[in-house]
């Protein structure tokens, strides 16, 4: 068990993310004091003491819960983590400025995360800060407005290439579809055409709507296996020119 949390916490640290590396480092810390003393069930009920306070901000709902519409923070509740009232150290927050020519605030918690959260979700007011969520890649980032739907240049690039691709098929799909509906008005020219002359079949004229109807049928058909990728617009334009050779030799006397 102890070879496997310390694999655990280790994988945690080895990300880089400093909030990661300072808990996986504050466990293990705690873990080892507890070790030391000979009471081990003592140990054992001071250490998880310690770290029930210490991880309840990772249990339950997450902490960094957020408006979507607004882009600000939601109350943070503390007591729906902690059973009872919440310790005093569990609130405890340092702050103080080191240098009075920069503005530069430092802030410290002891025996939990929730009052640096807390803080921190407040300072966000602040300096005008809006929580979004990034429609590429769905991280969670702050911007100056929430008109920002992007979280980096990365995600701006794919973006990008996303909206060529859409542009692309719209053009494809418009270009296909114009085909099609000249080649209807080619038809109807052709069977209006044949309705104004004198003595024309009136058999032919029937076989020409007959005709008509069976190929926007066909067409239609042809157009949703483009829509759907199983065919390509090229066949698509082949088979129209090939139809237009229908209705020419019905129309002719």
């Amino acid at each position: 068990l102890e070879q496997a949390s310390g694999d655990f916490l280790a994988k945690k640290y080895l990300t880089g993310d400093p909030v990661r590396m300072y808990v996986a480092l504050r466990i293990w810390n705690e873990y080892l004091k507890a070790r030391e003393p000979r009471d081990r069930e003592s140990a054992c009920e001071r250490f998880i003491g310690k770290m029930n306070g210490f991880t309840a901000l990772f249990m339950g709902n997450p902490p960094l819960d957020f408006d979507e519409d607004s882009g600000k923070p939601k109350r943070l509740n503390i007591s729906t983590h902690i059973y009872g009232s919440v310790p005093q150290e569990d609130t405890r927050l340092d702050l103080w400025y080191p240098d009075s020519k920069r503005n530069m605030e430092c802030v410290s918690a002891y025996s939990s995360l929730y009052p640096l959260i807390i803080y921190y979700l407040n300072r966000l007011n602040d300096w005008g800060l809006y929580f979004r969520k990034c429609k590429i890649c769905g991280k969670v980032f702050l911007a100056k407005s929430q008109r920002y739907e992007l979280c980096s240049d990365k995600c701006r690039k794919k973006q990008s290439l996303q909206n060529k691709r859409e542009f692309d098929e719209r053009a494809r799909e418009n270009n296909y579809d114009l085909l099609y509906k000249n080649e209807c008005q080619n038809w109807r020219n052709k069977i209006n055409k044949a309705k104004k002359t004198p003595g024309f079949p009136a058999d032919r004229l029937e076989e020409m709507l007959a005709a008509f109807e069976s190929f926007k049928k066909e067409a239609l058909q042809r157009k949703q296996a483009v829509k759907k990728k199983t065919a390509s617009p090229k066949e698509f334009s082949d088979w129209l020119l090939r139809q237009s050779n229908i209705i020419v030799e019905l129309a002719e006397i």
